[in-house]
């Protein structure tokens, strides 16, 4: 999995999401989070998206419209710095802003605390991880190659978004109908999206779960690789 490079960023017809950004006002920490996303982008900034409902023509056409907003949203959520507290004393709302640095185990722990299901595309030997979890229903997993960049605002980081979304598979199948879309069934069955307009942010959502995931990466075709490789992205334990 590669982490580092230049991004840009828009999300797909579910959810407005974008790269993440560093910092942002962190959250109330919840045991259970709230399920309301649909496509984003994890290339600028990240924005709340509205729960969808069932798959009416009207409201897959809303949640792609959102979708594409978010994706700026996304990387503002994660990459708003300001100095980090260290990783030896903060509280679970200052590791869920996305400005503490952690390793592998330190993740893993926030994540159960937070009592919320969030994705990533698994461990990078040498790497660092942010959190950023800016509302109920959202979570944002930033990679730092060699536990760098934290205070880096440029969407130069790969960004695994998650997004709790009703409907989430049909959301993001149908989102390839839209201008310049793209959308396609994995070889694992799982739904992929992306516009031509943002190819660094892929959006994957799979059968029966309402989650979408969204896959930033400087490098488009890194980005479409994961989405599309059977078993890349899974739960963060």
């Amino acid at each position: 999995m590669t982490t580092e490079k230049a991004p840009t960023r828009k999300k797909p017809v579910m959810r407005k999401s974008t790269a993440v950004s560093e910092t942002s006002a962190a959250p109330r920490p919840r045991k259970t989070v709230a399920k309301k996303a649909m496509v984003r982008k994890v290339s600028d900034d990240i924005k709340p998206t509205t729960q969808v409902r069932n798959g009416s023509p009207k409201v897959i056409l809303l949640m792609l419209l959102s979708a594409l907003i978010s994706s700026g949203v996304t990387y503002a959520v994660t990459n708003n710095s300001s100095s980090a507290p260290t990783a030896s004393s903060r509280t679970l709302t200052e590791v869920i802003s996305g400005k503490v640095a952690l390793t592998e185990a330190e993740l893993i722990a926030a994540v159960k605390e937070l009592g919320a299901d969030v994705y990533w595309a698994g461990p990078v030997k040498g790497a660092k991880y942010t959190l950023a979890v800016p509302v109920d229903g959202q979570a944002y997993v930033r990679y730092l190659p060699e536990g760098q960049g934290i205070d880096d605002t440029k969407p130069n980081y790969v960004v695994i978004a998650t997004y709790t979304t009703t409907d989430a598979f049909t959301a993001t199948q149908a989102a390839g109908n839209t201008s310049n879309g793209v959308s396609f069934i994995s070889a694992s069955g799982a739904a992929i999206y992306y516009s031509k307009d943002t190819p660094t942010n892929v959006y994957v959502a799979y059968p029966n779960l309402n989650f979408q995931v969204e896959i930033f990466n400087p490098i488009a075709a890194t980005a479409l690789e994961i989405a599309s490789t059977n078993g890349a992205l899974r739960l963060v334990k």
